[in-house]
């Protein structure tokens, strides 16, 4: 094996705006039905709202002269109009308030989609653009909407020229009603399972209320103000509120009686107060994630195993999780625990048990095959607590909103608050391993994705999320247990069947993180008792891990990382159809050994784990070994200078995903799954993200492995262009050769548009100059988030001279909004030849970006 190498630097790019001509990926064109058809169909919808406007000033206080009412208004188009929130903020008495994914609908004579100039029979999806309106809108909209049907080309007020394609587009303009508040918030799903259970009980239902985020000050405290007289007429009561700017968040935790609860499900949900209120946007379930306890092994560990303590003070990584046992001889000298919220004394030791356990796979990894230590303590903010009806579970704070606990957990760490400075300043890798059950992404990116994509932009930081967990129940063919083989493509079938019921669990869709799922291997033996069942091949995905994209198409989980494996019982025997149920395994495995409290709280104890959580711990654990390289490279002299020290999290977010690879798994689903081996890339992308992390391949380089490292700050409609020299080795040759290129940033959103992420970056892998095709993720999805990761291999034959270089053009656009300030992105490169090749390229690479630099030094 030959010796590992430093990463060499790509040095300053060379700035310049995007060529005219370059590929945008333009969409469909939706038609509308015209002027005409449009009179008809929308001004009963237009007078319907006058109306609504008219009875809400008799209902404020009697009087018809003095209340100026205002309700929520929804137009749904048939496809996005760009600048309709530039449009809504100059018609007097109009405020945009949100842009949202709608349904899917048939094309009809209508609204069809147009592709060559011929109507298509695809399907549409709309977009609802809510606006807070007044009368004086509604009549300044029919005004408008009265110029368009004279001429649709007709000239608009400054400004208003986005309406043209409004009006042609609109499907319906209504109020933002009962059945929006509930929408794909689970609300009622939950509330009949709870009535269920709890039948005529007097307990109360604790929901979180988010009202519409209003800029001006005095109108949220107006808005507070009446959802509260709401909640206490009802019976119920406030918890708590908060109110985030950066993100437009404004919502109230509160309790309902149950009989709220029946109104709503006997009656729908106009039956009660509160999902009719105006101010009102969206009502959820509020159940914090509980973690249930696991048991103690008969395994402890060695006293002397972690002599060996850190030597740097200063924290990077924080941990914001359950209360760990600090006194654990896994992790003791090993914290910086912070406990504003004293949190501490509500737990006892044997119930400090997921914080430890994630505070060790940080700090030693996986026990049966540690590795070495991390250099510095861990900050831990505990945002768990032992649940009041069972101590041996860990639920996360019950009476405070979810993310205003987190936004202030990170405020603390990074601002100045009071007359107190920053607790942890040096943190640059934020792991959280929760998930929220209630909130399964569907299509709305939830208020805790939105607020974590602001503070990773806002903090320069790489915050790394659990996808979440799912359980691996599955109905087989009782057939299918006489042969190992056969029980696992049964199970992988079943659980491919389940994908839709398997997502992504809130705030793991958050664009500008790092989602992890995990991978089903670990180093514990492999059990003989002929009680369970392994139905999953090693290193394939856990069963437990969600599938499927993220927001807007986006590939996540970008990366899988072990997480444990996962059993089935054996089920007793069965004709037909039989169901497996997950084993207990955190006594003897297999699993991912952790410490934990040990029997009688012990302070040398472990047990065995498996979920995305550990596959979290672990990535962390990676990113901190990735920063630990960065801050050590040094280029020598004549080789370009590396990034600074402010571009690290976005380097290290880049290689990260740059070591992810779908290598034998998608061999592997051809075999797990009924018709494996038909699905697409873009279908494989929906099962793997960009694939497993190879730990051996992060941040090294070999004789016959270059790898690159760039990046810079970028701006809208801007391109900086790379050069990677090509090795005058493999000019004219059929070896095979691997190219692969990952860029990943921070982009600042949008919150209240659909498209929530600002920065586009991209770059279009550069192929023809080494004889390499695109492999692994689908092209398109990989541009939707903000890590694109291009795989590329061939073995064609191809001409350059000595001197020539593959440029990686990296190209800046807006999604929504306007840039304020340049984007920082990162860019790791890394051109792999075969072993047949016995010529040192990387040393080739190296002597030529010397050359370079002195050329363009002079």
């Amino acid at each position: 094996m030959t010796t590992p190498r430093q990463p060499l630097s790509f040095g300053a790019p060379v700035a310049g705006p995007i060529p005219t001509g370059a590929p945008r990926f333009p969409g469909t064109r939706i038609a509308g039905p015209g002027p005409a058809r449009q009179q008809q169909r929308l001004e009963p919808q237009f007078a319907a709202l006058q109306e609504a406007l008219q009875a809400g000033r008799v209902d404020v206080d009697g009087d018809t002269t003095e209340a100026d009412p205002e309700l929520v208004v929804v137009f749904d188009l048939a496809a996005p109009v760009a600048e309709f929130a530039r449009a809504a903020a100059r018609v007097p008495g109009l405020e945009f308030l949100l842009e949202v994914d709608g349904d899917e609908f048939a094309a009809d004579d209508d609204f069809h989609p147009v592709r060559d100039g011929e109507p298509t029979d695809d399907a549409v999806s709309d977009s609802l653009y809510v606006v807070m309106s007044n009368n004086q809108a509604v009549v300044e909209l029919l005004a408008l909407f009265a110029r368009w049907q004279e001429n649709r080309q007709a000239a608009m007020p400054f400004g208003l020229a986005p309406l043209r394609d409004v009006f042609e587009l609109l499907r319906e303009v209504r109020r933002w009603g009962p059945q929006d508040r509930v929408r794909e918030t689970g609300l009622l799903e939950r509330w009949r399972e709870d009535v269920a259970v709890v039948g005529q009980s007097t307990t109360m239902a604790r929901v979180e209320i988010e009202l519409w985020f209003r800029r001006d000050a005095a109108r949220r405290g107006a808005a507070e103000t009446a959802v509260q007289t709401l909640i206490t007429d009802a019976g119920g009561q406030v918890i708590t509120q908060a109110a985030i700017t950066g993100i437009g968040y404004h919502a109230i935790l509160a309790d309902l009686p149950y009989s709220q609860v029946e109104a709503v499900l006997d009656r729908g949900p106009d039956a009660i107060a509160l999902l009719t209120a105006d101010t009102i946007m969206y009502v959820s379930p509020a159940r914090p994630m509980t973690i249930p306890a696991v048991a103690a092994s008969d395994e402890p560990l060695d006293s002397t195993a972690f002599s060996a303590k850190p030597t740097d003070q200063r924290p990077r990584i924080a941990l914001l999780d359950g209360l760990p046992m600090a006194g654990h001889i896994a992790l003791a000298e090993r914290l910086v625990i912070d406990d504003p919220d004293e949190i501490a004394t509500s737990y006892t030791a044997p119930q400090m048990q997921h914080g430890t356990a994630m505070a060790s796979l940080i700090c030693h990894g996986d026990l049966n095959a540690a590795g070495e230590s991390t250099q510095r303590r861990v900050y831990v903010r505990p945002i768990m607590q032992p649940h009041p009806f069972n101590g041996q579970e860990e639920t996360v704070l019950r009476d405070r909103l979810l993310v205003d606990l987190i936004h202030e957990a990170f405020r603390r760490i990074f601002e100045r608050h009071g007359q107190h400075d920053p607790v942890a300043p040096s943190v640059r890798i934020i792991n959280l391993s929760i998930g929220d059950p209630i909130q399964m992404f569907v299509r709305r990116i939830s208020p805790l994705a939105k607020l974590l994509d602001w503070l990773a932009h806002t903090y320069n930081i790489l915050i790394l999320v659990s996808a979440g967990n799912h359980a691996i129940d599955a109905d087989i063919p009782a057939a299918a247990l006489l042969d190992a083989d056969e029980l696992r493509r049964a199970v992988g079938t079943a659980m491919y069947e389940q994908a839709r019921r398997r997502r992504l669990l809130s705030p793991a869709e958050a664009v500008n993180v790092i989602s992890v799922g995990a991978l089903h291997i670990d180093a514990a033996s492999t059990p003989t008792s002929d009680t369970v069942l392994d139905t999953t091949d090693i290193g394939m995905p856990a069963l437990y891990s969600p599938v499927g994209f993220g927001h807007r198409n986006s590939v996540k989980p970008e990366i899988l990382l072990p997480g444990g494996r996962s059993l089935h019982q054996r089920p007793p025997a069965a004709e037909g159809t039989t169901t497996l149920y997950p084993a207990e395994t955190t006594i003897t495995g297999p699993g991912m050994r952790v410490a934990a409290p040990g029997r009688g709280g012990a302070l040398n104890g472990t047990t065995y784990l498996h979920g995305t959580s550990n596959a979290t711990a672990m990535a962390t654990r990676t990113a901190d070994h990735i920063l630990n390289v960065l801050e050590t490279l040094r280029a020598v002299d004549g080789e370009p200078p590396f990034a600074s020290a402010e571009y690290h999290p976005v380097l290290t977010k880049a290689l990260l995903v740059h070591a992810a690879t779908w290598g034998p798994m998608r061999d592997g689903l051809t075999r797990a799954i009924v018709g494996g081996e038909d699905l697409t890339r873009r279908a494989i992308s929906q099962l793997l993200g960009y694939g497993a992390v190879d730990l051996d391949r992060v941040i090294s380089a070999t004789s016959t492995r270059v790898l690159l490292l760039g990046a810079g700050s970028i701006t809208a409609d801007q391109r900086h262009t790379f050069e990677l020299p090509l090795p005058g080795s493999l000019a004219a040759t059929t070896d095979w050769r691997r190219l692969t290129i990952t860029l990943a940033w921070l982009s600042p959103v949008n919150t209240a548009t659909r498209r929530h992420r600002m920065a586009r970056l991209s770059f279009d892998p550069p192929r023809q100059p080494l004889g390499v095709d695109r492999l692994e993720a689908e092209a398109r999805v990989s541009r939707n988030g903000t890590v694109q990761h291009e795989i590329l291999e061939g073995q064609r034959a191809v001409a350059f001279a000595a001197a020539d270089a593959i440029e990686i053009n990296v190209d800046c656009r807006v999604d929504a909004g306007r840039l304020a300030a340049p984007v920082r992105y990162g860019l790791a490169a890394t051109l792999e030849v075969a072993p047949t090749i016995r010529v040192d390229i990387h040393q080739e690479v190296r002597q030529q970006l010397k050359v370079r630099l002195r050329t363009r030094t002079r």
